[in-house]
């Protein structure tokens, strides 16, 4: 399993206001080598860094919580889509039933590399996608494949890959995750405040020729 990234949930992120800058740069030397150790049943290097420091060792607790339920969501998935291509194996490598037949056929299962191919190259989708964004086509257009990149990302995070098993289910979801999450990250900031991002498409429908009737009968 070849994990890329983790998540760090917001109501986890508040017990640092209780910590010193010096803990807070420990808790996330303890967080990276408990990340790093997941795979490893016998990794002990974390607890080395948090000893001594009882405050230090309450406030990593909710963070070691969060990361094994998402490690073992992870590991759920990464079975579950290793068992779907061995069933697509064995089903090519067996012979055809004789007689004709009308078999349902199965949900194909890509893998993330080639859907990401495939939504960069899709100019109907992406053309689909710029109208929608909400912040102008030219602007989301040259963010695309960094953001197609990110969505993938979460939902490895999230354990969530069994619900991206085709493009069309890409599509679908990249949709609902840049309407409530992507669009968001976009946004720059002012001292704190957002700042408001045209909304108004780049993309503008042709005018109708104006029909000339000054012509003579």
């Amino acid at each position: 399993m070849n994990r890329k990234s983790f998540l760090l949930y917001l109501d986890t992120l508040d017990v640092i206001q209780e910590l010193t800058d010096a803990q807070i740069g420990k808790l996330f030397r303890t967080i990276v080598s408990y990340q790093h150790g997941l795979d490893d049943p016998d990794n002990r290097e974390y607890e080395e860094l948090l000893s001594g420091d009882s405050l230090l060792k309450i406030a990593f607790t909710p963070f070691k919580s969060q990361f094994d339920r998402d490690f073992l969501k992870y590991k759920e998935v990464c079975e579950k889509r290793a068992n779907a291509g061995r069933k697509g194996g064995i089903a090519k490598a067996s012979k055809a039933p004789a007689g004709p037949v009308n078999p349902v056929p199965a949900k194909p299962v890509k893998a993330f590399g080639d859907i990401i191919q495939e939504l960069n190259s899709d100019q109907l989708w992406i053309e689909q996608m710029c109208r929608q964004s909400g912040i102008g086509a030219k602007t989301f257009l040259g963010i695309l494949p960094e953001q197609i990149n990110k969505f993938f990302d979460y939902i490895s995070a999230t354990g969530q890959e069994d619900t991206v098993l085709t493009t069309s289910d890409a599509k679908k979801r990249f949709f609902w995750w840049w309407k409530n999450q992507g669009i968001e990250s976009i946004k720059p900031t002012n001292n704190g405040r957002k700042t408001n991002i045209s909304t108004k498409p780049d993309i503008q429908p042709s005018k109708p020729a104006e029909k000339d009737y000054s012509g003579s009968f």
